[in-house]
Order: structure tokens, then C-alpha cells, then sequence
């Protein structure tokens, strides 16, 4: 089984429970993941594949030529049946190209006559969350039941590797480690302000203490490219922040982020990221659309300031950004803090420095006969996902009675 991935580290994440979810309907399946370099570090050492077959897209396979030379390679491979979890015309083309006999995906981007097996994207699938949507698309094959949170994989080594590395800058294991992610690959309209980061930063750094009794300290992440936004918060903090901005690989990244014990970002691949390894996190939401892209699992915040021309998704606003400047430092930091003070403190609830992925996630279903269900759209007890008009929509949180 070939399974294309997408090309987005978000959006690779988001489709993680589909992936687990194929490896459990094809146990016996020898499965090989297609995926570009980035996302290939991603799902290293995860379980539920055999294979990675790196896409080098700006290399060896760029042009008409590399793209030959790709098919040719799966070709070789002799797959019995392609799963295109990425909507691109390439993706069945490549598939095609290859001669795998069985090709599965959306019927999007114009490519229905290259797939043997194409699936229709339903209304409510279109607005429905990304997970959703990638596992949506295998129900065909078997899939059921709602989908676990997406869950990422580091090894022990690759951990006491990055504690070594924290401890050489002054952070020991028993240090509160509050991620910053400010930056933003697709476009600096998904940025909230990085005055405010840094003022948020120094907030929570200097409250975490009181909150929960444990010293904290920032660690600035982001990107290669976004070095200078890095130094430029850290310049603007008065706590003294230790700065990864582009000095990490994805697999470090990954390890510094599942160190964390509180994370504050925009819209990113980094903020899937921490929802996997079930970090708590405040995600500040303003030009995306928080229905669809929201982190997925228990431990996190959404911070909006809504406004009428938001969602747009657009890149770059071409007005005032209205959407990020009315998003206010005191209602950051206090979400941050009264995540994990809920966390540190809440009967039964597992701590943030727990290892493996994501958190319990969200029940399969809840009784419809004999309760009464309140549903309140600020997020009390269910998921805020939008106008809800069938049960299966509605997500509670878990514990709700």
C-alpha cells in the first residue's frame, strides 16, 4: 500500500488518525508512506509504517524528469493499491504514472479520471475538521467511530538529547519550559503581534511560579527564515528566553515542543504538533478558520477576537488586521494560565511532562436517550465547532454529564 501524504506538517499531523486508522484496517498491509522531506522527519519511528519514500521535490524528482524517475521508483515497488490523503492533481497523476493498479482519493483538483476509486467531498465533510476530513475519506474502505487524536512519536534518545542540550543553557528538568511560537510560514496574516508575544511571555514566565509553585523560562521556536522574529521578541522581553528559532531540525522541534509544559502560538504546523504529544497550548486564531484547523484534543485555548471578514484566509491582510490587534495580552496570558492550573491541579488529570502522544481525546458517542444535553457555545462543555444541526457534530469535552 502506497499512502500519499500531505505536504503541510499541520496538515500532515491533522491526517495522522487516518493513517493509524488504515494500519488497523490493514493489519497485514506492508505500507509505505510518500511524503516530502519535512514530513518524512515528521513520522519517523511511527508505528503504523513500514516504509518512507521521501518526495524531493526541489531535488532529484523536481521538473518533468524527476517526476518520471519518482514513478519509475514506484513502479519498482510493485503497490497493489495508492491512498491519496493529499488532494493535488500530481498525487493521482504520480499514481497513475506508476501503474498501481487501485487509486483511492477525493475527487478534487480535476483528477476523478486518473482514480479507479474516487470519493465525492460531501458539503458537511468541506466544513467539518481537517481530521475529519482525511479520515472521512477512508470510511469506504472500513473505517468507523470517531477518530483518536493525532499522536507523534519521539525516541527516548532524541529526548535525553534535547534535556541535554536545555540543561547547557541554564534549564533543568524540574523548570516550567513555556514554548513560544510566533512565526508563520503561510503568510504573516496568521501572526499575532510580536509585541504581544513578548509581553505575554514575560507574564506567564513570571506567574507560572505563583500558579502552579514551579519556576518557568521561555524558549523561542520557529522556522528556518524566521531567526529575525525570534531575536526580535526576545529583544523585547525583559525575562531572558532561550532562542531555537531556526536552529532546530524537525525532529528536534518535535522534542523541544513535548518538553514543554505550556505552549503559546498562532495557526501552524507547530501548534499540531504540541496537540500530539498533548502539551497545553493557547493557539491565537484571527484570519483561519478555527472550525476546521483548531488543534485537536483536550489540552488547549482558542483565542479569537471575532470579526466579520474573518475567516478570509488570506495571507496578508489587506486592511487594518483586525482580527490579531484586537486579540489582547490579558486574554492570552489568562487562558494559559487557567489551562494549566486545570492541568497541574485537576483531580485525575495527567501532568504535561507525561510521555507518549495526545491526550484521551474526545468520547466516540454519548447516550442520546434518557439525558438531557446543554449545549453552550463557549467551549463549557462541548467543543465550539460551528452551527451544529446533526448529534454526531456535537463534541463534548470528557467527564461532561
Amino acid at each position: 500500500m502506497l499512502v500519499r501524504g500531505p505536504n503541510w506538517i499541520g496538515d500532515a499531523v491533522m491526517s495522522e488518525p487516518a493513517l493509524t486508522r488504515l494500519r488497523s484496517l490493514f493489519p497485514e498491509a506492508e505500507l509505505t508512506l510518500l511524503v516530502k522531506p519535512p514530513i518524512a522527519e515528521l513520522f519517523k519511528q511511527h508505528p503504523a509504517i513500514d516504509h518512507l519514500m521521501v518526495y524531493e521535490d526541489r531535488g532529484k524528482h523536481a521538473g518533468l524528469g524527476g517526476k518520471w524517475n519518482l514513478a519509475k521508483t514506484l513502479r519498482r515497488g510493485r503497490f497493489d493499491l495508492a491512498i491519496l490523503l493529499q488532494n493535488a492533481f500530481e498525487a493521482a497523476f504520480l499514481a497513475f504514472l506508476a501503474g498501481i493498479p487501485r487509486r483511492y482519493g477525493y475527487a478534487t483538483d480535476g483528477r476523478s479520471l486518473l482514480l479507479t476509486s474516487s470519493v465525492g467531498v460531501a458539503p458537511g465533510t468541506k466544513r467539518a475538521h481537517q481530521v475529519h476530513y482525511y479520515l472521512d475519506l477512508i470510511k469506504p474502505l472500513g473505517a468507523e467511530g470517531y477518530p483518536a487524536p493525532p499522536r507523534l512519536y519521539v525516541s527516548s534518545e532524541e529526548e535525553q538529547r534535547m534535556a541535554l542540550r536545555l540543561s547547557r543553557e541554564g534549564i533543568t528538568p524540574d523548570q516550567a519550559l513555556i514554548g513560544i511560537n510566533p512565526g508563520s510560514t503561510y503568510g504573516g496574516a496568521k501572526r499575532w503581534i510580536p509585541e504581544r508575544f513578548a509581553q505575554a511571555a514575560d507574564r506567564l514566565v513570571r506567574r507560572f511560579e505563583e500558579k502552579v509553585g514551579r519556576v518557568g523560562r521561555a524558549v523561542l521556536i520557529g522556522a528556518p527564515g524566521e531567526e529575525a522574529l525570534g531575536d526580535e521578541i526576545a529583544h523585547r522581553m525583559e525575562t531572558v528566553p532561550l532562542i531555537l528559532s531556526g536552529k532546530t531540525s524537525v525532529r528536534e522541534l518535535m522534542a523541544v515542543i513535548k518538553r514543554c509544559n505550556l505552549f503559546l502560538t498562532n495557526d501552524t504546523g507547530p501548534m499540531h504538533i504540541a496537540a500530539a504529544f498533548g502539551v497545553p497550548l493557547v493557539a491565537v486564531f484571527g484570519p483561519t478558520d478555527f472550525r476546521t484547523t483548531a488543534p485537536y484534543g483536550e489540552r488547549n485555548r482558542l483565542v479569537r477576537h471575532p470579526v466579520e471578514c474573518s475567516p478570509c484566509l488570506l495571507r496578508e491582510c489587506p486592511i487594518d488586521h483586525r482580527c490579531m490587534t484586537g486579540v489582547t495580552v490579558e486574554s492570552v496570558v489568562e487562558a494559559g494560565l487557567q489551562l494549566v492550573e486545570k492541568i497541574e491541579t485537576g483531580p485525575g488529570q495527567p501532568g504535561p511532562e507525561k510521555s507518549g502522544g495526545g491526550g484521551e481525546g474526545i468520547p466516540h458517542s454519548f447516550p442520546l436517550e434518557g439525558v438531557t444535553v446543554f449545549l453552550d457555545r463557549d467551549g463549557t462543555i462541548n467543543r465550539d465547532s460551528g452551527y451544529v444541526k446533526t448529534p454526531d457534530e456535537l463534541e463534548l469535552f470528557p467527564g461532561v454529564v
